[in-house]
């Protein structure tokens, strides 16, 4: 019944023990201070209760809980029995009423008040156990839509502001204490390492003055799994890149990944370390614990790509010095727009990162001065060799410029970052467990004998190769000349090309396939050219690296103790004064490329086709980019798709 509701009831008194009942006005229960009571038990109006005789009620199946009575506000309610009576005490004289019963006699169930939906045992711990397996299901559900449904279930106005603490109650029963977690993070620790062999975990703890202390802060922790660890081994490609992200818990610190490429292109993630702040000392800590896992040392010829964070030069720089540390053109050019913006500067600069050889860099440089003298010493400032393909070394088999295969790792984590210590490790996890088996997948479709990607480069090179020619100068080289007077030496015995586009890619040019089209005109056994695609690119090769799988672990209440005499205490931080933000904060070059005049612009942003899958446009604007990639499944799509046919049959 809602609060507020008047509701009149008779109700007989009765001592226990003491026979009221047939007793004169004379008589008075010793103690109990209740006074001018007739002997006929009249209809009378006393100052805490109504008394009817004559309309007795006495219905066990009536729950009185669900009813109040009209009795002064100092009488509390206390409870029931199984005849339907109530306990009251008057909170006045608690110690003379102790031994009293009463009994309803008299209820009047309808009820004409006005409706209260104001209820105060409606709390958000009730609320929070409600909703508890629902967040287990839902954890994103919106805080608006959960208060509306609560609303229509219980029909009691509940606030916004209680809703999201019953919700931020129900994640921590699902997903634990952010704190506790800390506690229990060895015995995860051990779960792990048990279940995937060869794995490295290393945990490493605050200094304590006191060495008999009986707690360990937490710093960081860096986890590589033993079957990441022999897939990257068995991908053949020296190349890493690195990256960092924002942890946005209660407790702060950063994510650091290490993600390499497999066969096809593709990410392939091999390690990651929750750290407390990205600075030389950490990054030093985590490329070492790294170089120990893949056997990196200082004289290592390896190729990393990173977007030149804080410490991260000079790390790779100590422990690596002979490597070769790639920067990401797009942060370079990021930087370039504080001063010198247009699409004029981003075209000069990718013409000059894109060439494959130094005179060509040389000749995109000189452009570059005469459009802007002050941009040219900027950009001459940073080494070549950092950013260009004209400077890069083939070790890697790759001619990336981006350090985009970390971006989408971090993009994948990005609802762990605001998670309990364990239960964020254990989202990556999942995460890399089921990529490698949604990658082997793909691989059983796969004819091979190369990776999809490999395929379509080099099928794309052989179509420009049908436009060239060659000439066999003798000791395994070729003169390959193509259209607008391009000429290249191709080197079949060092498989090399003057382009350099086979010793970046370790996938054949269209001057190399020219020149092994023209041995096996020459009755020359050399194979098809898939043969001359650098073993990365093989199937058999990709197969090895998804053929080792992660394994699951147990859950919680099955892990083993771990035998450590300290305990772990969560890292110490300071509450940021307002809201936690949960979005990234962009960069005023990113707010300005959103806009257009004075409104923002939508272009390129968040729309996307579902036809063609492409940015910038829906599928009502879309002009047919989708017809190659089979989306017209309805009638619609499918007339499209036969229009834009029909154009490109008739230009043909």
């Amino acid at each position: 019944m809602p609060h507020g509701c008047d509701q009149t009831a008779s109700i007989e008194h009765e001592f226990e023990g003491e026979g009221i009942e047939g007793q004169n006005e004379d008589n008075h229960s010793e103690g109990e201070g209740i006074e001018g009571q007739n002997d006929d038990f009249s209809d009378s109006e006393d100052s805490d209760f109504i008394i009817d005789e004559d309309n007795i009620v006495d219905d066990p199946g009536i729950d009185m809980k669900e009813f109040l009575l009209n009795i002064d506000k100092d009488v509390e309610w206390l409870g029931t029995h199984e005849t339907s009576q109530v306990i009251l005490e008057e909170s006045r004289e608690k110690d003379e009423l102790e031994d009293v019963d009463w009994e309803v006699k008299t209820y009047i169930q309808e009820h004409k008040c006005l409706q209260s939906r104001d209820v105060k045992a409606c709390t958000y711990k009730f609320l929070s156990q409600q909703i508890v397996q629902q967040i287990d299901s839902n954890p994103n559900i919106p805080t608006r839509a959960l208060q509306e449904q609560l609303q229509r279930e219980y029909q009691v106005d509940i606030s916004r502001m209680k809703v999201f603490r019953a919700k931020s109650e129900a994640h921590n029963q699902v997903r634990g204490d952010y704190a506790c977690q800390y506690a229990i993070l060895r015995d995860y620790v051990l779960e792990l390492k048990t279940r995937n062999p060869d794995s490295t975990v290393k945990i490493e703890v605050e200094n304590e003055p006191n060495p008999d202390s009986a707690t360990r802060t937490f710093k960081r922790i860096y986890i590589c799994l033993g079957s990441l660890k022999k897939g990257f081994q068995a991908g053949k490609r020296d190349y890493l890149g690195l990256d960092g992200s924002f942890m946005k818990g209660p407790y702060p610190g950063m994510i650091l990944t290490a993600v390499g490429l497999d066969g096809n292109s593709c990410t392939y993630p091999l390690a990651y370390a929750v750290v407390e702040a990205e600075n030389i000392n950490s990054w030093t800590w985590f490329l070492s614990c790294l170089g120990d896992d893949i056997d990196l040392h200082t004289n290592s010829n390896f190729t990393f790509v990173s977007d030149r964070q804080k410490g991260l030069l000079q790390a790779i720089g100590t422990l690596f010095p002979c490597a070769e540390h790639r920067f990401c053109l797009r942060h370079i050019h990021e930087n370039m727009k504080l001063q010198w913006k247009g699409k004029a500067f981003k075209d000069m600069l990718w013409k000059c990162a894109t060439t494959t050889t130094v005179q060509e860099f040389n000749h995109a440089m000189e452009e570059f001065r005469q459009l802007n003298n002050e941009c040219y010493k900027w950009l001459k400032a940073i080494p070549a060799q950092h950013w260009s393909r004209s400077h890069f070394t083939g070790r890697a088999h790759c001619d990336g410029l981006l350090n985009n295969l970390c971006e989408t790792i971090n993009n994948q984590l990005r609802d762990a970052r605001d998670q309990p210590i364990i239960t964020c490790l254990e989202f990556i996890r999942e995460y890399l467990m089921l990529r490698i088996v949604t990658v082997q997948k793909a691989i059983d479709k796969a004819p091979g004998p190369l990776t999809p990607t490999a395929t379509s480069i080099l099928e794309k090179n052989k179509t420009d190769a049908a436009q060239c020619k060659g000439v066999f100068c003798g000791n395994g080289k070729y003169q390959v000349t193509g259209p607008w007077m391009e000429q290249c030496v191709v080197d079949m015995i060092h498989h090399t090309c003057s382009c350099r586009k086979w010793e970046l890619t370790g996938i054949p040019c269209k001057h190399s396939i020219v020149a092994i089209w023209d041995m096996r005109k020459n009755k020359q056994d050399t194979g098809l050219p898939e043969t001359w695609v650098h073993p990365t690119y093989w199937l058999k090769t990709w197969k090895d690296m998804y053929s080792f799988k992660i394994e699951p672990i147990n859950g919680r209440r099955m892990w083993q103790k771990y035998a450590c005499p300290t305990t772990l205490l969560p890292p110490k931080h300071h509450v940021p004064i307002g809201r936690p933000k949960k979005k990234r904060t962009k960069s005023a070059l990113e707010l300005e490329d959103m806009t257009k005049g004075s409104r923002a612009s939508r272009k390129e942003k968040s729309v996307t086709c579902s036809a063609c899958k492409k940015v910038g446009h829906n599928k009502r604007s879309c002009k047919g980019q989708g017809a190659s990639s089979g989306a017209g499944d309805g009638k619609r799509g499918s007339k499209r798709k036969g229009v834009i046919a029909g154009k490109n049959l008739k230009k043909g």
